[in-house]
C-alpha cells in the first residue's frame, strides 16, 4: 500500500510536534560553543594569501526557506574568525534579512557569502528589485561565495541558478558518508592548500546535474573521485555522477564567483586545507586574488566515430561491455551548453530506439535522452507508450522533459494503453503534475483494476488543484477499503501542495476533514502535523 511520507514517517517513530521543526529556519541561531571556537581558531591559516587592496567587508546570508543546515552558526563563527585572524575581509552583517537586499545597501560590501541558504525567493516578477540589486552587485565587479546549499535556491530566477552554475536534485552522498575527493587542478592557486593530492571527508555531496553544471560554464577545481569503490557504489548513484563537482570559478560579468559544496558538517569549519581553500576562494571574489576562471574546452564526437558507437550501441546486450555506451555518454556530457551539438546527439538516440536495437541498447538511449530530450524526442517516445516491453523506458523519458508536448503525449496514449502500461501512464501524469489530465486520470479510479485505481487517486493527489480535490471526493465515497488510505495519502499530499502555494486555508479544511472522529489514528497525526505545518508557514 502506497502511504505518504507524514504517514510513514509517523507509523515507524510516533507522532511529535517537534518532527516538523526540522527544515525550520529558527528565528536565532544556537551560540556557538567555547569548544567549537576553539577548534576553529586553531585549525585557521594565520595570515592572508593576498594583501586586500582595501579594507573588505563581507555579508554572510543564511537565511532558509527550505531545508535548514544546522552547520550555520559554526560556518558563521569560522568567517568571522577567519576574517580576523587573516585580516583578509571583515564580515560586517550576518543576517536573514531580506531587507539587505537593497542597491544601495549593498554597496558597503564587497562580498556576499551565501552560507547555506535553501530556497531564497528571488523573483523577477515578484521580487524584480531585489534580483536585480543582487545581480548588479556580482556583475559590476564585486564578489559572491556559495558555501554548500548556496545551489538550492533561485528556484523562479534561472539567470540566478545559472550564476551559482548548479540547482540541487539529490545528494546520494549523505553527511555520515566518507567520500573521495579528486583535485582537479592541481596546480591551481586554489587548490595548492592540498598540495596536488586528493583526500577524504567525510561529508554530505550535492549531486552537479547539466545543463547548469557543465565544464564549459565553469572552471572546475576539484571533484567526487568515482575511482573510489567507497564513493561510487553508493545507493542513488546514477550514470551522470561520474562527473559530480565540488568546487569551481567562474568569472559573472566583472564580478567572480566561488563555489564550494563542502560545509554540511561542523567538521568542515575544523578542516585547515579545507579552510584555505574558502580563505583562497573568498579573496579570489573579493578582487584580491586574481587566478585562472577560464573554463577548460572539451572537443565532441564526431563524425565516424559518433556512427561506430552508435553501431555498438544498437547490438549491446546487457552482459556486454559498458565501454561504447560510456564513451558515448562522456561525448554527451562534453557537448553542454552547445544547444546544436546536442541536438545531433538527441537525433542519434532517436535513431536507435527506431532501429531494430536490442531492449538494453533501446533503454540506455532513454536513459540519455531523459537528460538531453527536447520536445523533438516526443513523437518517438510516444510512439512507445502503449508497448507492454518498452512504456517504462520511454516514460521514464519523458516524464524529464519539460513541455505541454508530453502531456498532450501521455494523455492520448492513457486512452489506449492497457495492463501495466496504462497503470504507468497515470503515475507519470501524476509524476508531472498535469492539471489537464485530471478527467482522463479520473475516470480510472473507477476500474475493476485495483492497481489502476489505486495509481489514479495516488496521481490526482499529485496533481492538485480544485478539479482533483472534487475527484478525490468521489474517490472517497466509491474506493473499496482496501484503498481508503491511499485515498487519504492522496488528500495529505493535495493539501501539501496546497500549503506550498500558499493557500492554507483550502488546506486547512482538507486536513480538518482527515483529522476527525473515526479517521484511523495515523492518518489523524498526520492531518494534525499538516496543520502544524500549515500554520507556521504562514508565520514565516
Amino acid at each position: 500500500m502506497v502511504r505518504s511520507k507524514a504517514i510513514a514517517a509517523l507509523l515507524l517513530v510516533g507522532f511529535c510536534v517537534a518532527t516538523v521543526s526540522w527544515a525550520e529556519s529558527p528565528k536565532e541561531l544556537r551560540k556557538v560553543t567555547e569548544e567549537e571556537i576553539a577548534k576553529i581558531t586553531a585549525a585557521m591559516p594565520d595570515k592572508a594569501v593576498a594583501k586586500p587592496a582595501k579594507p573588505r567587508k563581507m555579508l554572510v546570508f543564511w537565511r532558509c526557506e527550505g531545508f535548514f543546515h544546522t552547520v550555520i552558526p559554526v560556518a558563521n563563527e569560522a568567517l568571522r574568525i577567519m576574517g580576523e585572524k587573516t585580516g583578509a575581509f571583515q564580515v560586517t552583517a550576518v543576517t536573514d534579512d531580506y531587507a539587505v537586499f537593497d542597491a544601495a545597501t549593498l554597496k558597503q560590501f564587497d562580498i556576499i557569502c551565501l552560507n547555506n541558504t535553501t530556497h531564497l525567493k528571488f523573483d523577477p516578477k515578484t521580487t524584480p528589485e531585489r534580483c536585480q540589486a543582487l545581480m548588479d552587485f556580482v556583475t559590476s565587479g564585486k564578489g559572491i561565495v556559495g558555501i554548500h546549499a548556496a545551489s538550492d535556491n533561485f528556484y523562479q530566477w534561472p539567470e540566478g541558478m545559472e550564476m551559482m552554475g548548479n540547482k540541487f536534485t539529490a545528494h546520494p552522498w549523505t553527511s555520515n558518508m566518507t567520500v573521495a575527493i579528486k583535485i582537479d587542478e592541481p596546480d591551481h592557486p586554489l587548490t595548492a592548500p592540498f598540495k596536488g593530492q586528493g583526500f577524504k571527508v567525510k561529508d554530505e555531496i550535492y549531486r552537479t546535474a547539466p545543463p547548469l553544471y557543465s565544464r564549459e560554464r565553469q572552471f572546475v577545481l576539484m571533484s567526487l573521485d568515482m575511482s573510489d569503490p567507497g564513493t561510487k557504489n553508493v545507493k542513488g548513484v546514477i550514470e551522470s555522477d561520474e562527473d559530480t563537482g565540488i568546487t569551481w570559478v567562474r568569472d559573472v560579468g566583472k564580478g567572480r564567483l566561488f563555489y564550494c559544496s563542502l560545509g554540511h558538517n561542523n567538521e568542515i569549519f575544523m578542516n585547515t586545507p579545507i579552510l584555505e581553500h574558502y580563505l583562497r576562494g573568498i579573496q579570489f571574489a573579493a578582487g584580491d586574488f586574481p587566478v585562472p576562471t577560464k573554463p577548460k574546452a572539451q572537443a565532441s564526437v564526431k563524425g565516424s566515430g559518433m556512427e561506430q558507437q552508435l553501431a555498438k550501441i544498437k547490438t549491446y546486450d546487457f552482459g556486454d561491455s559498458r565501454q561504447p555506451l560510456t564513451e558515448f555518454s562522456d561525448a554527451i556530457r562534453k557537448a553542454y551548453g552547445k544547444p546544436e551539438e546536442l541536438k545531433k546527439f538527441e537525433a542519434a538516440l532517436l535513431d536507435v530506439l527506431k532501429s531494430d536495437a536490442k531492449y538494453a541498447g533501446k533503454q540506455y538511449a532513454c536513459r540519455e535522452l531523459s537528460i538531453i530530450g527536447t520536445e523533438q524526442s516526443v513523437p518517438v517516445l510516444a510512439g512507445m507508450l502503449t508497448s507492454q516491453e518498452y512504456s517504462d523506458m520511454a516514460r521514464y523519458a519523458l516524464e524529464r522533459i519539460p513541455g505541454e508536448a508530453v502531456n498532450k503525449a501521455l494523455i492520448q496514449a492513457l486512452a489506449k494503453a492497457e495492463g501495466k502500461a496504462r497503470i504507468g501512464i497515470v503515475n507519470s501524469l501524476g509524476e508531472r503534475c498535469c492539471k489537464a489530465a485530471v478527467a482522463a486520470v479520473a475516470k480510472c479510479v473507477g476500474s475493476s483494476d485495483q492497481l489502476l485505481c489505486g495509481a489514479a487517486i495516488s496521481a490526482l493527489g499529485k496533481i492538485g488543484g480544485p478539479e482533483a480535490i472534487k475527484a478525490l471526493d468521489k474517490a472517497r465515497e466509491s474506493a473499496p477499503d482496501a484503498l481508503k488510505m491511499t485515498v487519504y495519502d492522496a488528500y495529505l499530499t493535495a493539501a501539501e501542495k496546497l500549503v506550498a502555494e500558499g493557500k492554507r486555508a483550502e488546506a486547512m479544511k482538507i486536513y480538518s476533514g482527515l483529522n476527525r472522529e473515526g479517521m484511523p489514528a495515523q492518518v489523524r497525526s498526520a492531518a494534525l502535523q499538516g496543520i502544524v505545518n500549515a500554520s507556521r508557514s504562514g508565520t514565516k
